[in-house]
């Protein structure tokens, strides 16, 4: 399945689960906003440090740019509290671009003092990504 992961975040742990994703499934890895956008994409796995209700403006512009000619799916890993009102924010504005958003989010804890990933957070979102992507082949 052709996808990609892009993330927004400044916390590490947050770079390293999308490069985790990128490794096992041979996709590309991007910060938003990318140096390239999707193209053509079935999934698009986005990242995102999601605190408080507002959503940072350049993920904002990114989101409403993913259009159907760009990512027929989307699904979301997060850091932050569930079903923030900045996770509701972000799944309306990929549903008004017209993306099909997978309501299976994945929230992962992103500590200040540990970049790095165990084997067991590693195993956790590579599954994820497996049940994401068969949620994905239904709707393209």
């Amino acid at each position: 399945m052709k996808m990609r992961v892009m993330f927004a975040s400044s916390n590490k742990k947050m770079q390293n689960y999308a490069d985790a994703i990128g490794h096992a499934f041979g996709c590309q890895v991007s910060d938003i906003p990318p140096s390239y956008p999707a193209d053509n994409e079935k999934l698009v796995v986005i990242g995102l440090s999601l605190k408080g209700s507002k959503v940072e403006d350049r993920v904002r512009r990114f989101c409403s740019e993913l259009i159907p000619k760009r990512a027929k799916t989307t699904s979301l890993f997060v850091d932050g509290p569930e079903n923030s009102e900045a996770e509701k924010e972000v799944k309306r504005i990929l549903t008004e671009a017209g993306t099909v958003v997978i309501d299976h989010t994945l929230y992962v804890k992103c500590g200040m003092f540990s970049s790095k990933l165990s084997l067991e957070e590693r195993q956790k979102i590579v599954d994820w990504v497996r049940e994401v992507q068969t949620m994905a082949a239904e709707f393209t």
